[in-house]
Order: C-alpha cells, then structure tokens, then sequence
C-alpha cells in the first residue's frame, strides 16, 4: 500500500512538471549566472565535495565502531 501511494505521487509530480513545461510556465526568473561558461561543471564539482564533506562530518561519528569492536569475545579457544 505505501508503494502504490508513493509511485502514485511521483508519477503525478511527473505528470504536473511535463505539463507546466509545455504550458511555458516556468517556476523560476531568469538568472545571470547559469550562462557563463563552465558555471555546471563548476558548481556540480563544488556540491559534489560540500557533501562529501558534510556527510563525512556528520555520519561518521554515527557509523565508526571501535577498533577491537569484533573482538570482544566469543570463542576463546581459536
């Protein structure tokens, strides 16, 4: 049930943008800086790094155990 309500939703999401973009609607005024040449691969590069980053800073004090964490017992006799 939670499957079918969410491929609903994203299908209707997909549906509403397709539609909004052949009606010329466009959600967002025209800028300056995604003209200059290279702005893509320069901010694709930068965001890449920022969450590499981020996600380095923030999920490894949650997901690093410690050093001997598998060696804390068990069969003694290997």
């Amino acid at each position: 049930m939670r499957k079918k309500t969410i491929y609903i939703i994203v299908i209707a999401a997909l549906i509403l943008s397709v539609a909004i973009e052949m009606a010329g609607i466009h959600g967002h005024a025209p800028s300056w800086w995604p003209f200059h040449y290279g702005y893509n691969i320069f901010f694709g590069f930068v965001g890449c790094w920022a969450l590499i980053i981020v996600a380095k800073m923030i999920m490894a004090p949650f997901l690093q155990r410690d050093e001997d964490y598998y060696d804390d017992g068990g069969d003694s006799g290997d």
